[in-house]
């Protein structure tokens, strides 16, 4: 089983979205069952309370739960727990390196698995006030997380590094060309793949053309 944490400030617009989208978009894969997901603070300042009505709001929107979920600060046990810790920003990592001690190799930026993108901040709404893009940033993110773990079979023993996306293989562009067979942990393409669907993956698993 995978098991990963959000983190953000508060954990009360950011990480509790991340969780929510990311538990919806697994479920949705038929992967729910290998991967184990919350989320926390590295402040105390919303301990005990439920998420922001606009993170609900976006939440509700794509019929993803919030159910049980309230803020809670992230504790020394979480960092040995945890497979990945992804956090949303500098000042978020910046922290969680400082207390994680050897397990500092779990923690990066949620916005890191992609390469046009390593490095960035996923601005906090809070403050912005712009839900919205937050919202947009997750989501694309996310299902780049998410494709990262289909590609290495739902592995917890991963080197992001190795696996960060730039874009979307192209058997990845077109749904009626590929499926994910949840007992193999592998995509597999269907009789419609076309011909450049079949190349690329053949390339993207490093099979013989």
């Amino acid at each position: 089983m995978i098991k990963v944490l959000f983190v953000c400030h508060a954990n009360k617009s950011r990480s509790p979205m991340a969780e929510g989208i990311f538990k919806k978009i697994v479920d949705d894969s038929g992967a729910s069952e290998f991967f184990l997901i919350e989320s926390r603070a590295v402040s105390t300042e919303e301990i005990g309370s439920r998420p922001h009505p606009e993170t609900i709001k976006r939440l509700e929107g794509i019929g993803a739960s919030w159910d049980g979920m309230t803020s809670k600060k992230i504790k020394q046990i979480d960092y040995r727990y945890f497979d990945f810790i992804i956090c949303m920003d500098d000042q978020n990592e910046n922290y969680l390196k400082k207390h994680a001690g050897i397990y500092r190799d779990k923690i990066h930026l949620a916005l890191d698995i992609n390469l046009e993108t390593i490095g960035q901040n996923i601005p906090d709404p809070y403050y912005t006030g712009d839900y919205d893009e937050t919202f947009n940033y997750l989501m694309n993110s996310l299902d780049q997380w998410l494709t990262m773990f289909k590609i290495n079979k739902l592995s917890k023993a991963i080197d992001v590094e190795d696996h960060r996306i730039s874009t979307k293989p192209l058997f990845l562009e077109d749904s009626k060309g590929y499926y994910w067979d949840i007992e193999e942990k592998k995509y597999e393409l269907t009789d419609d793949a076309t011909d450049e669907a079949i190349s690329s993956f053949k390339i993207f698993y490093e099979e013989e053309l």
